[in-house]
């Protein structure tokens, strides 16, 4: 079992067009709050290898979590999440593209066991191994939901409903290692009962009345010099 563990994936969705369509500047902030958020609900010991942008790639070696345990993590990221978001959107001043469409960026987490070993370059870390490509071609699928907890068949078996309201639904993709069978359920309904951010008492009074936007079009001339020569 030395080179065999949990990868385990939590990715924001939404994050190439919030990037790519809002402020830079307050979108990488968002971005980079998140990221935070996530690391810090992690309480099960899982190591980092690398955060790629949207999404951090955790592992851990040894036999697999049992799914109570993973559901716990999950949970708690989750809510951690969505905690964050509800706070910034009823507090936050700005109100550029980023700030006003953060409440829309949604989290999912990919789960998966398989074999993989670490290569250091240098001080640089990363994993490698065919179930490290597996797992991240699992953020690719035809699940139509954007907030989903995946479980790869090679993670654990057919999963209990570990909640009143959880269900289970099984598909599989197609990768170079051949065929990968998965099972999913939703998260919204964790949304259900995210508690609302206290709002300081010298604002709790106050009400947004009027937003005015502006937009400058800026011209610009062009001069054409002509020289003359003479023969």
């Amino acid at each position: 079992m030395e080179n065999r563990g949990l990868l385990f994936i939590p990715d924001i969705s939404g994050f190439s067009r919030f990037v790519n369509a809002v402020e830079l500047e307050h979108s990488r902030f968002i971005i980079q709050q998140l990221l935070e958020v996530l690391i810090r609900a992690n309480d099960s010991g899982l190591q980092i290898s690398e955060i790629e942008g949207d999404a951090i790639l955790f592992y851990q070696f040894g036999e697999p979590v049992a799914l109570r345990a993973l559901y716990t993590q999950v949970e708690k990221m989750f809510r951690a999440f969505h905690q964050y978001l509800v706070a910034y959107d009823h507090l936050k001043i700005c109100q550029c593209k980023a700030c006003i469409s953060a409440a829309a960026l949604t989290v999912k987490v990919i789960t998966h066991y398989g074999e993989f070993m670490p290569l250091r370059v240098q001080q640089f870390e990363k994993l490698i191994g065919k179930d490290v490509i597996v797992a991240h071609q699992l953020l690719k699928n035809d699940i139509p939901q954007h907030e989903y907890w995946l479980v790869t068949k090679d993670l654990h078996g057919q999963p209990a409903a570990l909640t009143q309201w959880m269900q289970w639904h099984t598909s599989s993709k197609e990768t170079e290692s051949g065929e990968i069978s998965y099972y999913y359920t939703h998260l919204d309904p964790l949304k259900n009962d995210i508690p609302q951010p206290s709002i300081p008492q010298e604002l709790a009074k106050k009400t947004k009345m009027l937003s005015i936007s502006r937009n400058y079009l800026v011209y610009k001339r062009s001069m054409k010099l002509n020289t003359f020569c003479r023969a």
